[in-house]
Parts: structure tokens; C-alpha cells; sequence
């Protein structure tokens, strides 16, 4: 063997060796990729299933009348980083409140710097974290092409409701240091999700009517939820919408539990800055209602819309609603006999908000694709129902596994 057929091996397993590693290293970027697109950025991938405490096992039989048939997952914590151009105490001069104009929004600003933790999308602000949030064009796209859908093959009678929710980056972060943060424009989003939409569905938009009460206490200064207030604002503007009267929030029965800690504590690296929060319960006025849910074994349990969290762990008080995420929950309201029903298909968000529905309909039937694993159109028929409620926060529709999800019973 020459020189010239040594050097032409050597080449060629230099070329066999570089092709193997380019070959492995695609593999792996594939694997990364899945499970980050799995576990979904926003907490919205594989969260908490609560089985309540009081429950009782009724040994798989369905509920009465009904043969068919609901979030926690934390993030590795980096690093924090604080603001690097602001100096401390300076206000902003150029302020930004949104549509100024058009809306008189309560101004938020605080002269506290911020604490950034890249790798967990999380920022602080004074005793606050928030969860950033980046428009994705694609992702939306098949969102909204998931929900028409859905309203195009079912029945035109029924009617369908769909609410995207912002987030507390998107409402209550402080004015003045918006140009600080890397996080796309909820109004603009929402607007261009809503464009998507085929227009038979009866899109909610619940900027407004958030932001106008951006000064209060609707999202979790340490978790990436509303907060049953907030969720109790969105019922509003539903009501509005369907042409029902809303209860006044003075007529609910409230109790708080304190010392709660959630997702964002941790993706903040436990960031002694943040303020412990409270769980607000806003209790529904009918007094008699049945809930039975499936867990993740296919057996039907008894629970309630509204749990008291107060021996719960500091990081699960959030479990109150609902008793957490289950596949398929019933509410069934004794005190209405008109037939009335509706459909909310939801992830966690949902939970907050589902209470304040539970005064208006004889029977909801609360589905979480994430978990379910039936055809919504289906359920449809064989409830007889009406109105269908999709219920979903804006970090949803940029998580293309969650919106797969959502597809995959469509």
C-alpha cells in the first residue's frame, strides 16, 4: 500500500468520524428538543394531579346519569442576573402604559432593579416574579387552526366560546421597565391569535378588562397563575358576552389561606426577595353541588369545586380549585333543572375559573387535554350540550406539544 491509498484512508475515516459525530450530535438536539417541547415552556406541560384528601373512592362507577367521562412541574433554577442599565431609585421617564389613550390603566412601576434567571424565562421585580413570554407566529397558527377545526365539523347549534388569557408579564409587570425585559406584546398577540380564528367562534378578549384592573390582586406574585380574583374578572367579560348576569364578587363567600409559594419561587432559585402569597377562594352561591372527577386510574371520585388548602403543602395551595388537574371532572348544580350545560375543554388556569361558572349551569363537564383522552365532538353529541368553552393562557399557544395535544381530541 502507497502513501497515496494511506492518505486516502486516513481521510476517509477522518470523514467517517466527523459524519458520526454530526449524525449523534442531531440525535441528541432531536432528544433535547422533544423533551423540552414535552415538558412545554410555561408550566404547562406534565403538572400536579391532586386526588383530595376528603374524597371518597366510589369504586369506578360512573356518576348518576353519566357513563363518559385535569399543573406544579418545575424547572432546574439558574443562576439570578441582576438589571445591568438602571441605577437604583431612578423612576422612568418614559413610561409605558398601554393605550394610554384609549384606556385610563392604573400606572405600575416600582424603582426596584430586576433579577433576571435566563434559563427559566423568569424575571424579578421587587418582592414579584413574572414568567416571560414570546410570541410564536407557527405555533399560533396551529392553534387557532386546531379551533376551526373543531368549529367547523360540529354542529352549528352549538355555540363556541374561546378565551385566551394573558399573563401577569403581560398586565401587571411595571411600566417602566417594559424596554427592559425581553417579552413580546400581549394585546398585539392576542389581536393576531384572534385574526386566526375562523370567526364562528365567539373569541373573549380579556386584555382590557385585565388591565383595567392591573392594580389588584390578580395574578401570584410567586406562581405562574391568576389569581381567583383575576380568573373572577374573566368571568365577567364571559357573562357579558353570553348575556348573563354576573354575580357581584360581594356575594361570594371569601376565605383566604396564607403562605403559599409556587412554580416561579423555584424558577427564581427560591429568590428571598419574593413575597409569600395568598390563596383567595371565592365560593360559588349555590350551596348544592356535586363534583365527581376521574383520576389518573380511570376511577370516578367525589371531590369539591372548592377545597380548603389550609394543611396543604406551601407549594400546592393552588390544589384548592377543583381538586387539581384530572382528565374529566362533573359539577352538577341541584338548585337548576333547566337542562343547561357546557363544555369547558382547559389546563390549569381553567381551575380558578370554573367556580364562578358552577351558578349558572345545571351541569359542566370540565375535559384537560392534556390528560383526556376522548373526541371532543363525541362528548359533544352524547351530552347534548350546547356551548363549548375553550379556556386556555396565552404561553399555551406558543407550546406546540401542548396545542398537539389539544389537536389530538379535536
Amino acid at each position: 500500500m502507497d502513501m497515496f491509498e494511506v492518505e486516502g484512508n486516513m481521510k476517509r475515516r477522518i470523514a467517517y468520524i466527523c459524519a458520526a459525530v454530526v449524525l449523534l450530535g442531531l440525535i441528541t438536539g432531536i432528544c433535547v428538543y422533544r423533551i423540552q417541547a414535552k415538558n412545554g415552556f410555561g408550566h404547562l406541560g406534565k403538572e400536579i394531579i391532586y386526588f383530595g384528601d376528603s374524597s371518597e373512592d366510589t369504586s369506578g362507577d360512573a356518576p348518576p346519569e353519566d357513563t363518559e367521562e385535569a399543573d406544579g412541574e418545575e424547572k432546574q433554577p439558574s443562576a439570578e442576573k441582576e438589571e445591568f442599565s438602571e441605577e437604583e431609585g431612578q423612576t422612568a421617564e418614559a413610561t409605558v402604559t398601554p393605550e394610554a389613550t384609549e384606556e385610563p390603566y392604573p400606572v405600575i412601576k416600582t424603582s426596584e432593579k430586576l433579577k433576571m434567571y435566563d434559563s427559566t424565562g423568569t424575571v424579578v421585580a421587587g418582592d414579584t416574579g413574572f414568567e416571560l413570554y414570546n410570541y410564536v407566529e407557527s405555533s399560533a397558527s396551529r392553534y387557532a387552526k386546531a379551533i376551526n377545526k373543531f368549529t367547523k365539523e360540529v354542529d352549528q347549534s352549538v355555540s363556541v366560546y374561546e378565551m385566551v388569557i394573558p399573563t401577569s408579564v403581560g398586565i401587571t409587570f411595571p411600566d417602566n421597565k417594559v424596554k427592559k425585559i425581553n417579552s413580546s406584546d400581549q394585546k398585539e398577540a392576542l389581536e393576531k391569535i384572534e385574526k386566526k380564528l375562523s370567526g364562528r367562534e365567539r373569541f373573549i378578549s380579556l386584555y382590557d378588562v385585565m388591565m383595567r384592573h392591573r392594580d389588584e390582586y390578580i395574578y401570584f406574585r410567586t406562581d405562574h397563575h391568576w389569581t381567583q380574583l383575576g380568573a373572577y374578572y374573566a368571568y365577567t367579560a364571559f357573562c357579558q358576552e353570553k348575556g348573563l348576569e354576573a354575580n357581584p364578587v360581594t356575594a361570594y363567600e371569601k376565605k383566604v389561606s396564607e403562605g403559599f409559594l409556587g412554580s416561579i419561587y423555584v424558577d427564581a432559585d427560591k429568590n428571598p426577595d419574593l413575597r409569600q402569597d395568598d390563596v383567595e377562594m371565592y365560593y360559588p352561591v349555590s350551596k348544592h353541588l356535586q363534583m365527581q372527577y376521574k383520576d389518573s386510574e380511570n376511577r370516578y371520585k367525589d371531590g369539591a369545586v372548592i377545597s380548603d388548602p389550609t394543611n396543604f403543602g406551601i407549594s400546592g395551595k393552588y390544589l384548592a380549585f377543583l381538586c387539581g388537574d384530572n382528565p374529566y371532572t362533573l359539577i352538577v348544580n341541584n338548585e337548576k333543572q333547566d337542562g343547561s350545560s357546557c363544555i369547558v375543554v382547559k389546563e390549569s388556569f381553567g381551575n380558578a375559573f370554573v367556580p364562578f361558572l358552577a351558578d349558572h349551569y345545571e351541569r359542566i363537564y370540565v375535559i384537560d387535554y392534556r390528560y383526556w383522552d376522548g373526541n371532543l365532538k363525541d362528548l359533544v353529541k352524547t351530552k347534548r350540550a350546547k356551548e363549548v368553552l375553550f379556556l386556555n393562557n396565552i404561553s399555551m399557544t406558543r407550546n406546540a406539544y401542548l396545542i398537539g395535544m389539544l389537536a389530538k381530541i379535536l
